[in-house]
């Protein structure tokens, strides 16, 4: 499986960056055809914060999150949250959501984790088994 963080998605969602978009969108659209996408909770309510911070239509919002929401999705659980206060300890507990990513993507065994996050990640990488990918 490959697990995408909330900023891969939100650039896979809204040109901000027309590389990043390119670039994301390969990617997303490569793992749904192949099966291997998988996204959390975390991932939807994260995008939606930032579409609606981004200044888009509900309307829009609503259409992008259900869609988002109808592909593999991973709730958040109990054990996810003891791994990601794990992680947070070690880093630092202002970064608790990225650990949490991480988190449910060591439980799912993924072969990959995509961020576009250098600073979090360089960090939990160093404590993770995950093969994490910095865009």
């Amino acid at each position: 499986m490959q697990y995408f963080d909330s900023d891969v998605i939100f650039n896979y969602v809204v040109i901000q960056d027309p590389v990043k978009y390119e670039q994301a969108n390969k990617l997303i659209l490569e793992a749904i055809a192949q099966d291997q996408f998988v996204i959390s909770t975390l991932v939807i309510q994260e995008v939606g914060y930032g579409l609606a911070r981004f200044e888009l239509k509900s309307n829009v919002i609503k259409y992008e999150l259900d869609y988002l929401l109808s592909l593999n999705t991973m709730s958040i659980q109990k054990h996810h949250l003891s791994r990601a206060l794990q992680l947070s300890e070690a880093i630092g507990f202002k970064h608790i959501n990225d650990c949490l990513h991480a988190a449910v993507a060591e439980s799912l065994n993924c072969n990959a984790f995509y961020t576009y996050n250098k600073s979090d990640f360089r960090r939990i990488q160093k404590m993770s088994p995950l093969d994490i990918t910095i865009l």
